[in-house]
């Protein structure tokens, strides 16, 4: 692994937290990922990477739009981080959506030519569907609440501290968290709400929707960028862990309320770790590996790979 080039982390959703996201909660730290942040960056400590040298940590409010993160955070961070080092590049391993605000930043008119290797690690390059769940039900189903996804954990987690209302959930979070809009499943994942009629089950086109993610279809549709920019993109997805595929919905319920309909079940699959499925992290072009872990795990066992692919 060559360490003289230097190497950012940039932590997925709910990966980072401190007083500015939660007053009393101290400097940043990575909060309900813990446990996978504190293990993966001492193997990143025991490849020879010295902290504050040659990796840094760049934890961040996550509610916040991605484009602003790219925009006001990592690109500061890259500059900042050039400086120190010397060095014209560097290396970006992310995890879960940390890898959206990377694309943001390396695909916008802004970027300068400073990164030289992206490693996703789960990144949902086609969205999430509890994103999409929680802003158009304020919750998932009931059906899905007996073995929840780490994102849809702490989304519940996230409503219980902040929202003061126990039925405008959705006002709420479009409100004070804006990013959760852009995470929603893009047109690259194709259509995932169904509803069943007189025993048939019926897809709703994605163009028919009125949540939908202009922001992802467009980085979507620019991801020939990483390639025309000389950033070698590496792919990591899970697999093997139950993963909402799609959601079934009562169309014509209350659409002041529900903006595609009341969902009332969800349909999972083992192609995924559990918040991402697969076809989701490849839907841009780059090397991929497969690994049998769920989101957290998929982090830690990524990293027993980096030294044959740094």
């Amino acid at each position: 692994m060559q360490s003289k080039i230097p190497l950012i982390y940039i932590p997925g959703l709910f990966g980072s937290l401190g007083t500015e996201i939660l007053p009393g909660m101290g400097s940043w730290h990575f909060g309900p990922s813990h446990y996978t942040g504190k293990r993966f960056v001492k193997q990143l400590l025991d490849y020879g990477y010295t902290m504050n040298t040659d990796l840094f940590i760049m934890f961040y409010d996550w509610r916040q739009k991605v484009d602003d993160l790219a925009l006001y955070t990592l690109g500061p961070l890259i500059h900042k981080v050039k400086q120190a080092s010397g060095v014209p590049k560097v290396n970006l391993i992310c995890h879960g959506t940390g890898g959206l605000i990377a694309r943001t930043y390396a695909q916008s008119d802004s970027y300068d030519y400073s990164i030289n290797h992206m490693i996703l690690i789960g990144t949902p390059n086609a969205g999430l569907i509890p994103a999409f769940s929680y802003l158009n039900n304020g919750s998932i189903p009931i059906t899905c609440m007996s073995n929840p996804d780490f994102i849809s954990l702490n989304l519940n987690l996230y409503l219980q501290v902040f929202s003061k209302s126990n039925r405008m959930h959705t006002p709420f979070l479009l409100n004070s968290f804006p990013s959760l809009a852009q995470f929603i499943p893009s047109g690259d994942y194709g259509d995932y709400l169904f509803y069943t009629y007189k025993n048939r089950t019926y897809s709703i086109p994605q163009h028919y929707m009125s949540l939908t993610n202009p922001f992802l279809d467009d980085l979507n549709a620019k991801a020939h960028l990483l390639k025309d920019r000389h950033i070698e993109v590496t792919l990591f997805g899970g697999t093997g862990e139950n993963t909402t595929e799609s959601l079934e919905v009562i169309p014509s319920c209350n659409a002041e309320k529900y903006h595609d309909g009341k969902i009332i079940n969800c349909h999972q699959g083992k192609q995924g770790d559990g918040c991402s499925l697969l076809r989701s992290v490849f839907a841009i072009e780059g090397q991929q590996y497969i690994l049998n872990s769920d989101y957290g795990e998929l982090l830690l066992q990524s990293a027993n790979l980096l030294p044959s692919i740094l």
